[in-house]
C-alpha cells in the first residue's frame, strides 16, 4: 500500500483504533450471517492493516484476535443451530494459519519496499545519504529557516589524491577508506545531523539549527578526527573543508551549495588539510 494513502496520514492511534473496529464489525457481522459464507477475506484486511503499518507482532496479535472471533462466530448458536466442534476448530487452525501467512508475507513485502526506498536514498558504498537526499534535506532547512529564522550550517569537504590512491592500492582499499572516513564524519555529529556522499570524492555535513559557534566547535573537533585518522591509515589522502553558517539563506539549494562549495575550495587553496568558515548574513564576512 503506497505510503501517501489516507491510511498512512492518520494518526497510529486513530489507525489502531479503526483496526479494533473492523474486527469488531467483522465480529457481529460474521454472528448473524449463514455460518456456509466465510468473511476470511474481509478478516485478513485488518491483518493487512496492523502489519503494514506497526509490524509483524502486531499482525500476529490481529491474526489471533481476528481468528479467535470468528472461532467465538461460529460456535456461539444463531437460531438454534450449532456448530459442529471437530470442523468449527479445524477451520479455526486454518485461518489462523493463513492469517499468519499473510502476516509474514505482508511484513517480507514491505521490509522490502523499505529496503528498495533506502536504496534510493543512501550512498551503496558507505551507506552515507547520497546526493539527492542532501538536496531534499537541504531545501527542508531552507523552508525551515524562512519560517522559524533559525541558522544552519553546512559543511563540505573535498578529499585531494584519492584517485591516485584508487590507481595505486586499488577500488577495494579506497572503498575502505571512504567507509572510515564516513564513520569518523557520523561518530563526531549528532543524530540530528545529516552526512551525505556528494560526489565521487566529495562530502556535505548538514547542521540544522546549528549557528556560528556551535558550528566551528563541532567542524574543529572533526577536523582533529580527520587528521588523525588519515595518518593512522597513511593513505596519502589529504582534505579541504569549507563551512557556511546561513544566518540569511539564498534564495535556492542550488545558491547554498554553490557557497560551500566556493569555501571548500578556498580551503584547498590554503593548503592540505586546511578549513575556511564563512557566515552569511546581510553582508558575508569570510574567516
Amino acid at each position: 500500500m503506497p505510503s501517501s494513502s489516507i491510511f498512512a496520514k492518520l494518526p497510529k492511534p486513530l489507525l489502531l483504533i479503526f483496526i479494533v473496529i473492523c474486527i469488531a464489525s467483522l465480529f457481529v457481522f460474521d454472528y448473524y450471517i449463514d455460518q456456509r459464507i466465510s468473511l476470511i477475506l474481509f478478516y485478513l484486511f485488518p491483518v493487512y492493516l496492523s502489519t503494514w503499518y506497526f509490524g509483524k507482532n502486531y499482525g500476529l496479535a490481529i491474526s489471533f484476535i481476528s481468528s479467535t472471533g470468528w472461532l467465538i462466530a461460529d460456535i456461539l448458536p444463531v437460531n438454534g443451530c450449532n456448530a459442529i466442534p471437530f470442523i468449527t476448530f479445524w477451520n479455526f487452525a486454518a485461518n489462523t494459519g493463513i492469517f499468519v501467512v499473510a502476516t509474514f508475507t505482508i511484513n517480507k513485502l514491505n521490509s522490502s519496499r523499505r529496503n528498495a526506498k533506502e536504496l534510493t536514498r543512501t550512498d551503496p558504498v558507505t551507506k552515507a545519504a547520497n546526493r539527492k537526499t542532501l538536496l531534499e534535506a537541504t531545501e527542508s532547512e531552507l523552508k525551515r529557516m524562512n519560517r522559524y529564522k533559525r541558522p544552519f550550517t553546512i559543511a563540505y569537504i573535498g578529499l585531494d589524491d584519492f584517485k591516485q590512491l584508487c590507481q595505486s592500492m586499488g577500488r577495494t582499499e579506497g572503498d575502505n577508506l571512504l567507509k572510515d572516513f564516513v564513520s569518523t564524519l557520523v561518530s563526531n555529529i549528532r543524530s540530528s545531523d545529516l552526512v551525505a556522499r556528494a560526489t565521487r570524492d566529495e562530502f556535505a555535513i548538514l547542521l540544522p539549527e546549528t549557528n556560528e559557534d556551535q558550528a566551528q566547535a563541532v567542524i574543529r573537533k572533526l577536523f582533529t578526527s580527520l587528521e588523525n585518522m588519515m595518518h593512522e591509515k597513511k593513505s596519502g589522502v589529504s582534505f579541504g573543508i569549507g563551512v557556511v553558517t546561513f544566518i540569511r539563506a539564498p534564495a535556492t539549494v542550488n545558491d547554498i551549495l554553490h557557497k560551500v562549495i566556493y569555501m571548500m575550495h578556498a580551503a584547498k587553496r590554503d593548503g592540505k588539510n586546511s578549513m575556511r568558515f564563512l557566515v552569511w548574513k546581510e553582508t558575508s564576512i569570510v574567516r
